[in-house]
């Protein structure tokens, strides 16, 4: 059960100009600035790959440019544990910039940027940087996180491809809770906790029911399993709305939503479940099972 509820709030700033050189290192005389650029993101097409399938595409469309002029952009993907290093970066390809242009990239031409076919179950983080007309590179690594995460100004400088693989079914067995966002079991990936029948098939064609929350070690009764319906062709999870049980009582009545993904082709179940404890919902906690061996 989720413990801590912290809030934040408090944004500012409307106007930016990007530094070249160094992330997150603006000098305050002006004479040092120089009008930086970057591309909006007008919508994400596509997200999931299907590593079976060499033409698979993950796919975002561009809008419009704000700053100096853009000619290019040079797509990446991050590799290493900061996607942020550029040194961990590894070129798929260059495309030339207009606005409502489609950015794509193939299973195959991701197999060849990582020298490895991508995993099913991995999520690989890729790079945009704008390359502008006059030949100067805007990216993650020199365009401050402050404007980069804020929503106002919708950049497209970061996407994802989440690797999926066909589900087939015979998912049932024990598992390794090894992401605990709801902290019932306080379990990590360096502190993985093993659920005995964790996991069942059914109860009907695609689906699975999980047996995890309301966890016993926070005071949990489960009274129904968490049922989850997948995508057999994507692996594609939706959590059916249910009533798992309780922390004690009815007015600690649990149910849950969400989705994610199942990878049953490697044994993992990712998902981001929305719990509904004592009628207040509390959404994004993530929940990762991996099946023992």
């Amino acid at each position: 059960m989720k413990r801590f509820i912290i809030s934040v709030a408090g944004i500012g700033c409307l106007f930016v100009l990007i530094h070249g050189c160094a992330k997150k290192t603006i000098s305050g005389d002006y004479k040092n600035l120089i009008l930086g650029s970057y591309v909006t993101l007008d919508s994400t097409i596509n997200n999931i790959l299907d590593v079976g399938n060499s033409g698979s595409t993950v796919s975002i469309m561009v809008g419009k440019t704000v700053g100096s002029a853009v000619s290019s952009i040079n797509i990446y993907v991050a590799t290493g544990s900061n996607s942020e290093d550029t040194t961990g970066w590894k070129l798929i390809k260059s495309v030339t910039y207009s606005s409502g242009a489609v950015l794509s990239v193939s299973t195959a031409e991701l197999t060849k940027a990582l020298g490895i076919a991508p995993a099913p179950g991995n999520k690989y983080t890729l790079q945009n940087q704008v390359v502008t007309k006059d030949g100067r590179r805007y990216a993650t690594n020199n365009t401050p996180d402050t404007y980069n995460s804020f929503p106002a100004y919708n950049m497209a400088l970061t996407w994802y491809a989440t690797c999926v693989c066909a589900f087939t079914g015979n998912m049932a067995g024990d598992y390794y809770l090894t992401k605990d966002v709801w902290n019932d079991y306080g379990a990590s990936g360096s502190n993985p906790v093993l659920i005995p029948g964790a996991v069942k098939d059914g109860p009907g064609a695609n689906q699975i029911s999980i047996y995890v929350y309301p966890g016993a070690p926070a005071g949990g009764v489960e009274t129904g399993p968490m049922i989850v319906n997948v995508n057999p062709v994507t692996g594609a999870a939706t959590i059916v709305k249910s009533d798992i049980g309780n922390y004690g009582g009815p007015s600690s009545e649990t149910t849950v939503t969400g989705k994610g993904f199942v990878f049953d082709c490697v044994g993992v179940i990712d998902l981001s479940i929305t719990f509904n404890y004592g009628g207040s919902p509390y959404a994004n906690q993530e929940m990762i099972l991996q099946k023992t061996p």
